[in-house]
C-alpha cells in the first residue's frame, strides 16, 4: 500500500515541477508514475483487506486519480500566489491584435530595398525604423529597387516594387 502512495505522490510532485521546469520531461515522468501507481493497485497483493476485491481496487485507483487531478488543479490555481513564483509568472496581458491608425498612414510611403526580398527582407522607408523587415507582394524584389508600401496588417508590412 505504501508503494502505491509513494508512486502517486512522486507523480504529483513531478507534474507540479513541470510548471517550474518546463520541457515535458518532468510532466511525462509524473504521468507515468501516476499511472504506474494505478496499475500497481491492480497487481499487488499487499493491500488492506478492504481493497482486495475488484471494487475496492477500482475505488482506490479512482481515489488516486481524483487526488492527483485535484492537487494539480489547486497547484496551478494558486501557484502565482507564492512569493518566489512572482518572477516566473507574466502579469501583463494583451487585448488582442496590435494595430494603430499610425500604421494606416504609412500606406503609400516609398523607400528602397536594402536586401533582396525573397519575398521577405530589409528595406529603408521614411516613417519606419531604420531598417524594417517587410514582405514583397509578388515574390522577388532585387536589392536597391524602389518600393512602395501597399498594405499594413498589424505588424506585417507588404510592399510592391515601383517600376519607372
Amino acid at each position: 500500500m505504501s508503494f502505491v502512495i509513494i508512486l502517486a505522490l512522486a507523480g504529483i510532485i513531478f507534474i507540479s515541477l513541470e510548471v517550474i521546469l518546463p520541457g515535458m520531461i518532468m510532466g511525462i515522468l509524473g504521468v507515468i508514475l501516476c499511472f504506474s501507481s494505478i496499475a500497481t493497485v491492480f497487481t499487488t497483493d499487499e493491500l488492506p483487506p478492504a481493497f482486495l476485491g475488484f471494487g475496492g481496487r477500482f475505488m482506490l485507483s479512482t481515489i488516486i486519480l481524483l487526488v492527483t487531478l485535484l492537487s494539480i488543479g489547486i497547484w496551478l490555481k494558486y501557484f502565482d500566489k507564492f512569493p518566489w513564483a512572482n518572477r516566473l509568472v507574466l502579469k501583463s496581458s494583451s487585448s488582442g491584435k496590435i494595430e494603430s491608425t499610425e500604421n494606416k498612414e504609412i500606406i503609400g510611403s516609398t523607400g528602397q530595398a536594402i536586401s533582396d526580398l525573397k519575398p521577405t527582407g530589409n528595406v529603408k522607408i521614411e516613417g519606419l525604423p531604420e531598417t524594417s523587415y517587410v514582405i514583397a507582394e509578388n515574390g522577388f524584389i532585387e536589392a536597391g529597387s524602389a518600393i512602395k508600401i501597399i498594405q499594413v496588417d498589424g505588424r506585417t508590412v507588404t510592399v510592391r516594387q515601383i517600376t519607372t
